[in-house]
């Protein structure tokens, strides 16, 4: 429990203003207001140069400096989490390391009025406002000066955290006497308060009281990084004009859409923005649009996200990324060395994808081709697929798929090909099981209405099996490797399965609860296409899968199989966020069943967890579950619940609260009609050094064997700055 110190009593300011907190933030919460937002990145430290990836998956010694600038004016509305919008009027922007939505931090509601301050959701544990009666009991308040202004007395009162575990904040507040309102803040959320991945943020607020007026007038954030060794900072500032508190703002006079940016609101020609200041409504915004430093560092781009890219040199696309554009045709050339790897079937291999695309408006279109050939089995596998994307409202897409390929049975491709390639040469083992196809699709995306995801496919394909082709091992001469067909199940062996034909529909269908979403102009910085993106929001979620097996003159297989399932979020007061899925299966009809259409889960048997982009991912995925032992034609239902303490626990151990390491408890089991179950219980360890996850898991094998596995992985996605800078 969080004491009182008796001998440390709180100034009368500071108790007057705890008093006043609810009624003074249900006046002063909901807001409209344009702002010019200006945000700056800059690298100060990189140790050292590795070629190639400096430069390219890393920063290179010659980043250093500013590396990013923004400047955008934006008119702006705020209800609360769920409910607020941003419109970009005009935006421009020079640099390689954006940081995507980090930018849109300020333009969120909150300030020291709040309970606790959760930072636009980065962070899930809460900050406790040094103004609520929680703060009381765990701050420790000093009067520093006092000044009249505008016919008010005003105190500065610093405040800092009695104790370091205590997830505070650190800094000073200049109070109105009379009506106890912040007029300036100025505080740090140091690592102390076990940050993920940063290392602090400084928040600087600034407000006007006048004639009874309360009004916001600027706001600064900074975020610092150090991440071994390599040092940087993000800052956006916030300059507001036509702020206006209100109380008449209502929910309801708000959608899904939060955030807005068009092709036409963003231009980067210097030109563009001198000739507008003709508008004498902006004249102050562009008469500050200078960027002060040269215009060959504020463009010094890689490529793809060149403004004017460097000439296409073949040797360097062996390790380097490049697409080439022509007025709204471009050319994707993905570095080479990301296209090959190993496994047992097809020997050391390639698999390189390129694509041809043209974009106008709201409409690309682009045609993707892979080429894929092993040295073991002597195969060109050829395949492409042509696809349609459109719309920012209710976005669509169409895709038509063909060609030759290898799969895994588990087609949610549960084994990276690079962790099979290192476990292969390295280890001599093999965990990956692949059978051929040639194949020709059709898919359908849309999300019609906010929240209401709608995809479906159809597919015709002969699939047949492969057989291990070399036994190649780094470190072991002739590996012995397990078969690529296992004794699954009784209709495949080592022998393989019966080639046949196969006609598959899939339909699925979800919903997310106060689902948000964004629209921008997209340009160099994320994806090619302008396009509409979902903004994770902690509500439920359900979801409806439909697969089935359509048996017709030219193909045999004969199934229908359903599941239904929800998956959801929530925080547990100050001590973390717990999230968890329950789904449960059937097949309602399996005449004809192949084993690859069977319901297979996912497993792990390497030493890595699978890296993903969106940690609410993982929660489906089981630490210690062989891949395919518990494949079914069955009923199933599946559970999965994971809650993260994001140091709310391990803070208070002294020895353990430096390293700001987060702990993680949770489980999963699978139920299968046949009485056999899987169930696994796990402790783990994440932001250790910033980026990594270590799991312990015990998993019980169908209540007869124990399986202790030690899983390790990445929280931090390795690919975001080659994909982001």
């Amino acid at each position: 429990m969080l004491g009182q110190d008796a001998s440390d009593k709180p100034p009368p300011q500071i108790i007057k203003a705890v008093e006043l907190r609810l009624a003074n933030f249900k006046q002063y919460r909901h807001y409209s207001a344009q702002f010019f937002e200006s945000c700056r990145a800059e690298i100060s430290n990189v140790p050292l140069s590795i070629w190639p990836i400096s430069g390219t998956l890393v920063p290179a010694k010659k980043d250093r400096g500013i590396v990013y600038r923004s400047q955008a004016l934006i008119e702006a509305k705020y209800f609360d989490d769920f409910h607020y919008d941003q419109d970009v009027l005009l935006k421009r922007e020079a640099g390689h390391l954006p940081i995507p939505n980090w930018h849109q931090l300020p333009g969120y509601g909150y300030g020291l009025l709040q309970e606790r301050i959760y930072l636009n959701q980065t962070f899930h544990r809460g900050f406790i406002s040094p103004l609520s009666e929680e703060g009381l009991r765990i701050y420790h308040y000093q009067i520093l000066d006092s000044a009249f202004a505008d016919g008010d007395k005003r105190y500065n009162i610093s405040f800092k955290p009695k104790k370091e575990e205590y997830p505070g904040l650190k800094g000073n507040i200049w109070l109105i006497d009379s009506v106890f309102l912040p007029l300036e803040t100025d505080f740090v959320i140091s690592a102390n308060n076990q940050l993920e991945l940063l290392d602090s943020i400084c928040l600087e607020q600034k407000y006007q009281w006048q004639k009874g007026e309360y009004k916001m007038l600027s706001q600064n954030i900074s975020l610092y990084l150090n991440l071994f060794g390599y040092r940087g900072s993000y800052h956006i500032d916030h300059e507001f004009s036509q702020f206006e508190y209100s109380t008449t703002l209502r929910a309801n006079q708000f959608d899904a859409l939060v955030y807005h940016q068009s092709k036409d609101d963003f231009n980067l020609d210097t030109n563009y923005w001198q000739n507008s200041a003709s508008n004498q409504q902006h004249q102050n915004y562009y008469d500050s649009l200078s960027l002060k430093t040269p215009l060959a560092k504020q463009f010094r781009l890689y490529g793809r996200q060149r403004l004017e890219p460097e000439n296409f040199v073949l040797y360097k696309n062996l390790y380097r990324h490049y697409t080439i554009r022509h007025n709204n045709w471009y050319t994707d050339l993905p570095a080479f060395y990301r296209s090959l790897g190993f496994n047992a079937v097809e020997g050391p291999y390639s698999r390189y994808v390129f694509k041809v695309g043209h974009i106008k408006d709201q409409q690309e279109w682009y045609l993707e081709s892979q080429l894929r050939y092993g040295l073991a089995d002597a195969r060109l596998k050829p395949s492409f697929s042509l696809a349609h994307n459109s719309g920012h409202i209710k976005s669509r897409s169409f895709m038509l798929k063909g060609g030759t390929d290898y799969r895994q049975f588990n087609e949610d491709e549960p084994i990276l090909p690079v962790l099979n390639t290192t476990y292969n040469l390295l280890l001599a083992r093999n965990y990956l099981n692949l059978f051929g196809k040639d194949y020709l699709s059709f898919q359908y995306n849309s999300q019609p209405t906010p929240g209401f995801s709608f995809s479906s496919s159809l597919e015709y394909a002969y699939r047949y099996p492969l057989y291990n082709n070399t036994n190649f091992s780094l470190f072991k001469a002739e590996a012995d490797f397990d078969d690529n067909n296992d004794d699954f199940a009784e209709n495949i062996s080592t022998q393989g399965f019966r080639a046949h034909q196969a006609l598959s529909f899939e339909l699925n269908l979800s919903y997310q609860f106060k689902q948000l979403y964004e629209v921008r102009y997209k340009q160099r910085f994320q994806d090619l296409y302008d396009g509409r993106r979902n903004l994770q929001t902690r509500a439920p979620k359900l979801y409806f899968d439909l697969r089935a097996g359509i048996p017709t003159a030219f193909s045999e297989t004969n199934y229908i199989f359903q599941r239904i399932g929800l998956q959801n979020s929530f925080r547990w007061g100050n001590i973390g966020l717990s999230q968890f899925d329950i789904s449960a299966g059937s097949f309602l009809h399996s005449e004809n069943l192949p084993f690859i259409d069977y319901q297979h889960f996912d497993g792990v048997q390497v030493f890595f967890l699978q890296p993903t982009t969106d940690r609410s991912a993982m929660i489906k995925q089981f630490s210690s579950l062989p891949y395919y032992n518990y494949s079914t034609n069955e009923s199933f239902v599946e559970l999965h619940f994971e809650h993260n303490f994001d140091g709310a626990l391990l803070s208070q151990i002294d020895f353990i609260r430096p390293y700001k390491v987060h702990s993680l408890i949770g489980f999963n089991s699978l139920h299968l009609k046949d009485r056999r179950a899987f169930i696994e219980l796990f402790f783990g360890l994440d932001n250790i050094f910033k980026v990594l996850r270590l799991e312990f898991v015990a998993g019980i094998d169908n209540f007869q064997s124990l399986r202790p596995a030690m899983r390790i992985g990445f929280d931090f996605n390795y690919d975001y700055y080659k994909r982001n800078r």
